[in-house]
């Protein structure tokens, strides 16, 4: 491991700052410290459905050997973190596609068409053997079962992972707003917090939908549009904790995505992507303190046209309490994150736009840059393919990017 005297600032506390913020101690750039305005894991991370999969494989999006190689690398992180902290938990189930109905077949085959080397098809009794019941037999047409994904709590890992940054010899600053990065000539020499100045060789920005608000001073805008999700939780309804991770496709239930479902404390977490206007709510730059108050009617939604689905998963029926986490992952028209250096400013680099794969992605990240920074490059990908910069002036605004996708 190289050891350097340098200082680096990581902001932001979600998956993607607390990754960098490690790969960075353990590459032994130098003294690190993580700065978050708030709590770690308190935005989207917290938010986050803790699949952890090689999406890129079957992936209609532009990723991909690259985000295979970091998905790779972020299954067995986890398994490690799991093994260091087990308040982190780690679960290796599998991600099970289904298609609700034979019209919904062509979208969920591709799963395994492209998919890795282990996906197989799966017929509707051994779905229901494979879900212990969940998902009823009768109540879908066919699926693909891809048994090397894993399952993590996005919270749990990010606060874990925030854990042993400390214990490691990280300095952990919550509660700290950073008010502007400082540059002088052509690098960047240190932050401005609400709490005092830190000075610094190396500034990681990892701050989700509010980077853009961090680089704007230096008239840096990056081509993402940070898009509201919404995640349900329910009361406990005894369902397995060896329940693989669920992908419904019911395109004549209404749903503009797929259902996605996995276990949690005994009952269901769930969600997918809504049309409700509050999805586009951050789209103009208002960004909000916290993700806490915003309204309801994309849940409302997702819950009426999930009810429509108990055929397949009677547990969507069944429920009576409820809790919501919201989040606003960042997406960009290529599918792929913006991670690496940032314009002429040396020594500061991004880390942004994780296209709703920010878990799966997190590690192999933090990797890929804190190689980068420490030695020029990376093994395990080459960081150029996420050149924050490779859009030139196109798209111009995050509405302009939503508009694209």
């Amino acid at each position: 491991m190289r050891e350097d005297t340098r200082v680096v600032v990581v902001v932001g506390g979600g998956v993607l700052g607390v990754s960098a913020a490690v790969h960075l101690l353990r590459a032994g750039v130098g003294d690190v410290t993580l700065v978050e305005r708030d709590t770690v894991a308190q935005a989207t991370s917290g938010a986050g459905a803790g699949f952890v999969d090689p999406w890129a494989a079957g992936s209609a999006s532009g990723s991909g050997a690259e985000e295979i190689a970091l998905a790779n690398y972020g299954i067995e992180f986890y398994r490690e973190l799991h093994e260091l902290r087990p308040e982190s938990p780690y679960r290796r189930r599998g991600c099970l596609w289904m298609a609700w109905t034979e019209d919904d077949w062509p979208y969920v085959e591709r799963w395994l068409t492209e998919g890795p080397p282990d996906a197989c098809a799966v017929e509707p009794d051994e779905i229901e053997r494979l879900t212990s019941g969940v998902v009823r037999a009768s109540g879908v047409f066919r699926g693909v079962l891809r048994p090397s994904s894993a399952q993590i709590s996005a919270e749990r890992a990010t606060k874990a992972l925030a854990e042993l940054f400390v214990a490691e010899g990280g300095t952990l600053k919550e509660r700290m707003p950073l008010e502007r990065l400082v540059v002088r000539g052509d690098r960047v020499t240190g932050v401005e917090t609400a709490h005092g100045a830190l000075d610094a060789d190396v500034v990681v920005v990892a701050a989700g939908a509010w980077t853009n608000q961090v680089l704007a001073p230096l008239g840096v805008q990056l081509p993402y549009a940070p898009l509201v999700v919404s995640r349900i939780v329910t009361e406990p309804l005894g369902i397995p904790d060896t329940l693989p991770l669920l992908f419904l496709k019911a395109d004549a239930s209404g749903l503009p995505k797929s259902l996605w479902i996995r276990e949690e404390e005994g009952g269901l977490m769930y969600g997918t992507n809504y049309d409700a206007p509050v999805r586009d709510s951050l789209l103009d730059g208002d960004l909000p303190e916290r993700y806490d108050g915003f309204d309801l009617e994309g849940v409302l939604d997702v819950q009426r046209d999930a009810a429509k689905l108990t055929n397949a998963i009677p547990a969507l029926g069944e429920y009576r309490n409820f809790r919501v986490r919201h989040g606003a992952p960042c997406y960009t028209t290529d599918g792929r994150a913006l991670v690496g250096a940032v314009g002429d400013v040396e020594g500061l680099y991004v880390a942004a736009g994780c296209n709703e794969q920010g878990v799966t992605h997190g590690p192999g990240f933090g990797k890929v840059l804190a190689d980068t920074i420490a030695t020029g490059a990376s093994e395990l990908a080459d960081i150029g393919v996420w050149n924050p910069l490779r859009f030139g002036d196109e798209p111009k605004s995050a509405r302009e990017v939503a508009a694209a996708l």
